[in-house]
């Protein structure tokens, strides 16, 4: 499994505009294959700074996300309100276990 970790902060006056393409991301990201989750969550002491956590099958499936045409509009579409701060790391997890 694959585990990305993504964050971004959004301009004040963009910040709504941000949550609005964000949520259109996650909800076409989740119906790709090999997509087990994609979750955008805004850290709630400091609006407009958001998190992003996937876990993808296998980095192929990935890499094929991150290949499509839709996924660079969003980068360019979040650049052109004032994200500079765009990073996403991925790992590569052993079998998960659960804890609770």
């Amino acid at each position: 499994m694959i585990i990305s970790h993504g964050t971004l902060s959004a301009p004040t006056e963009h910040t709504g505009q941000v949550r609005v393409l964000l949520t259109q991301i996650a909800q076409a990201t989740r119906q790709e294959r090999g997509c087990q989750l994609y979750v955008v969550s805004e850290i709630l002491e400091r609006p407009g700074h958001f998190l992003i956590t996937e876990h993808w099958d296998s980095m192929q499936d990935m890499h094929t996300h991150l290949a499509l045409p839709g996924v660079g509009e969003a980068v360019a579409a979040v650049h052109a309100l004032g994200i500079t701060d765009l990073s996403i790391i991925a790992f590569e997890a052993g079998a998960p276990t659960k804890i609770m």
